[in-house]
């Protein structure tokens, strides 16, 4: 039964209903497509228990399920205007990209007219494009709008479920670079929390202790919660303030290696959502202070991403090179280096 109250419409999950959040939509909103539905819970706007998640999330009888109204109309632009893709691979079964700065990986609140990652791969595809979800066409996994690097991409439905299992699964290797504003305090760090979404700020996620986790979960129902693993390897140190570090993932929760440099004090440079303001030290030359001020976007690179091809087995490992931009600032900075690789 869904109800209106103010711009929210709300749903109770009864106890004939369970299965996953879009589908349940989908059966209880019939007047909206599966496609729009998708649309609403990517932008953030279809709450769960209070908190956003994912279209495939398990709904339970008693959940309650809240409907924001968007300040915009959002727009399905699968078909919006593409862009070429940087290809480093591909057969019949997979598609392997070097994604750029700027691009978005689905269309969704913010995104109309723009060419987002479906869209491209959607008219590379052409007639071959998949079927079924259309607003996602061949996407395994995710990286952040202006995080660059390499993305593997389905080319059939047999390959897109057996690449979705092996990130399920956490079997697959995954490898950023990234320039930290801060010197980490290891040269090798684990780290491991459950992240959560920001109560203060819709658009970022804090994270807790597995301790503090523990306490919380033995006293209440814990919702929206997820696991993150972590690890950091110092490679390159910069003036005693900045670190070049590559950081590998055992987990893919949204945003994770921003929110977990930002928790070991060394915030992804450039990354306006977490980072504190940009004060660099006196002993940076000025064209040097000038270069790093400039950075508009978190110097964050998918640098490695290691597969089980999804048809014959093999153990495949693609590597997309660093951005010129992001290249540029390291060559800057490579006379302050007081750490070899």
């Amino acid at each position: 039964m869904a109800r209106a109250e103010q711009n929210t419409t709300i749903l109770t999950v009864s106890d004939a209903d369970s299965g996953r959040l879009d589908q349940y939509l989908t059966r209880e909103l019939p007047n909206h497509s599966r496609s729009t539905l998708q649309i609403w819970i990517r932008a953030g706007l279809v709450l769960v228990n209070g908190a956003p998640t994912k279209s495939g999330f398990d709904l339970s009888p008693g959940d309650i399920i809240e409907i924001l109204k968007a300040d915009k109309p959002l727009h399905d632009d699968i078909d919006a205007p593409s862009i070429p893709l940087d290809i480093l691979y591909e057969d019949d079964a997979i598609l392997i990209i070097n994604k750029p700065a700027g691009l978005t990986i689905h269309p969704g609140a913010g995104t109309h007219g723009q060419p987002t990652v479906a869209s491209a791969f959607k008219a590379y595809m052409g007639s071959k494009a998949l079927p079924g979800d259309e607003d996602r066409p061949g996407i395994v996994h995710r990286l952040d709008k202006e995080t660059t690097g390499v993305m593997v991409l389905a080319k059939t439905p047999e390959a897109l479920r057996n690449l979705a299992a092996q990130f399920k699964d956490k079997t697959n290797f995954r490898e950023y670079v990234a320039l930290l504003d801060g010197v980490l305090p290891a040269d090798e760090i684990m780290l491991e929390t459950y992240l959560y979404r920001d109560p203060r700020h819709r658009l970022r996620f804090a994270s807790m202790s597995i301790e503090e986790h523990m306490m919380e979960a033995a006293a209440k129902e814990m919702q929206g919660f997820r696991y993150a693993k972590s690890f950091f390897n110092k490679r390159k140190v910069y003036g005693n303030r900045l670190t070049l570090a590559t950081v590998r993932l055992s987990t893919g929760r949204t945003h994770q290696i921003r929110v977990h440099a930002k928790q070991l004090k060394a915030a992804v440079l450039g990354d306006n959502l977490y980072a504190p303001t940009l004060r660099l030290p006196q002993g940076f030359a000025p064209e040097v202070r000038t270069a790093l001020e400039a950075v508009n976007r978190q110097l964050l690179h998918a640098r490695r991403l290691g597969i089980t091809h999804p048809v014959d087995g093999r153990k495949l490992a693609f590597e997309a090179p660093l951005p010129p931009e992001f290249r540029s600032v390291l060559e800057l900075l490579e006379k302050y280096n007081i750490a070899a690789d």
